[in-house]
This record gives structure tokens, C-alpha cells and sequence, in this order.
């Protein structure tokens, strides 16, 4: 039986625990349909914090210089609904004090390289869970460097790679699709170059839209938890 491919764009960030939980939602349903579809998967880069300093910023800081000193008493909720989702998911999320709110840019820069070696889903995820369950730095060119190369992009390709200018241009060119595209939180998914759906999207959603958009042609209108510019997780 032939496939029925579907193309499928993931804009996300880094720093965004809900693109972790929703990308790990989107494989659960797709290892459930592998027989039937043929998932065509491209991450594509979105900023959350695009001013976020390059040495980063301590986590709390980061919520309170934004969101006023009212939010430190909420973010131990936050932290645990946050935890429990994950869970849910296979991933162990660890929020302490000190962790920081890390410029991304460079990490974007290596998920794109990562593309160009069929190893963008597991740089990806390496990155996820280097950040939210090891507390690493996501800005750390030591640590990109690691994971870029544990997880199979060539150590030699990866040399001088963010001393260069490679990847900056294709970067910005894909937030600013994002943004004419109207999306201002992540994750979001496109689908088939048409169909844009919001959100950490249970497994079961998932099924449902493959259905929809393969081979039928409708809108969709669907909205799930996200982060967003200038909101807390």
C-alpha cells in the first residue's frame, strides 16, 4: 500500500517547554499511523526571546522583568502543571532557581545544519532535553558543538561553523516567514504548506488532522497550549 505523505513544518523555540511536549505529542501519533503516511518533518526556527542577552539571563529575573514581581508567586504552579504534562509524555522536566532564559539563535543556527545531515529530529530533542531536564546553556558553543556531533553532524563541519555566517541568514528568513504567516506562539505546525494548527496538540488531535488533510482539503481551526511572545509558559 502506497503512503500518503504529509509535509510537516514545526516552528519552535528552544526555551518553550510546550514545543518540547508537543513535538513528542506529534511522534506518538505519527508511530501510531506509520503504516498509512509518510511524515515529511522540518523544524523551523521562532525566536520566543530574541533580545535575551547572549550570556542569558537567570530564569526568575527573566520572568519578573517582564512580567512584574506578581509572577514569582505563580511560577511554582506554572512549573508543576508544566512537569505533569511532560510526564505524560516521557520527558522529566527540571525547573530549579537557577536556571536561565538562554539566547537561542545559535541553537536555531544547528538544527538547520542538522537538516542538511538528516538529523534534525534528533538534534532537536537533544537540545529539549539538554535544556529543560539537564539545566545546560543553550548559548554555550561547547555544548551545541557536543550535542551537534553525538548526534551526527561531522565534527570537522562543526569546527568554525558559529564563528561563521552560515545558517544566520536562512535563520532570520524563517522567523520572518512566521511572522508574515501571523504566527506569534509556538509550536505551530503547518501542514501541507496550507494548514496552520496552534499548539501542544494531544496525539489523538493529531490523528484526527492527518485524516482531514490527507487526502480531504479542509480549514482548520484549532488552538492548544503554547508559549507566546511576551506570555508565560
Amino acid at each position: 500500500m502506497t503512503k500518503q505523505k504529509i509535509k510537516i513544518d514545526i516552528f519552535s523555540d528552544i526555551n518553550c517547554p510546550w514545543c518540547y511536549v508537543g513535538e513528542r505529542r506529534l511522534d506518538k501519533a505519527l508511530q501510531q499511523v506509520g503504516d498509512q503516511y509518510e511524515a515529511e518533518i522540518s523544524f523551523k526556527a521562532f525566536e520566543l526571546n530574541p533580545n535575551i542577552p547572549q550570556d542569558g539571563m537567570g530564569r526568575l529575573d527573566y520572568f519578573k522583568g517582564n512580567y512584574g514581581e506578581q509572577i514569582v508567586s505563580q511560577v511554582p504552579a506554572m512549573d508543576q502543571r508544566m512537569t505533569e504534562a511532560g510526564a505524560e509524555e516521557g520527558i522529566k522536566f527540571n525547573f530549579s532557581e537557577g536556571m536561565t532564559v538562554n539566547n537561542t539563535f545559535n541553537g536555531h543556527r544547528l538544527i538547520w545544519l542538522a537538516g542538511q545531515y538528516g538529523v534534525q529530529h534528533e538534534v532537536a530533542n537533544a537540545l529539549f532535553k539538554a535544556y529543560f531536564t539537564e539545566n545546560r546553556n543553550m548559548n554555550d558553543l561547547a555544548v551545541l558543538k557536543e550535542i551537534g556531533i553525538a548526534e551526527g553532524i561531522p565534527a570537522e563541519r562543526l569546527e568554525n561553523f558559529f564563528q561563521s555566517e552560515e545558517g544566520k541568514q536562512e535563520v532570520r528568513q524563517m522567523e520572518a516567514f512566521a511572522q508574515s504567516a501571523g504566527i506569534t506562539g509556538v509550536p505551530a505546525f503547518v501542514i501541507n504548506d496550507q494548514y496552520l494548527v496552534s499548539g501542544a496538540q494531544p496525539a489523538e488531535t493529531f490523528l484526527n488532522l492527518f485524516k482531514q488533510v490527507a487526502p480531504a482539503i479542509q480549514k482548520l481551526d484549532i488552538e492548544g497550549d503554547s508559549c507566546e511572545v511576551g506570555r508565560v509558559c
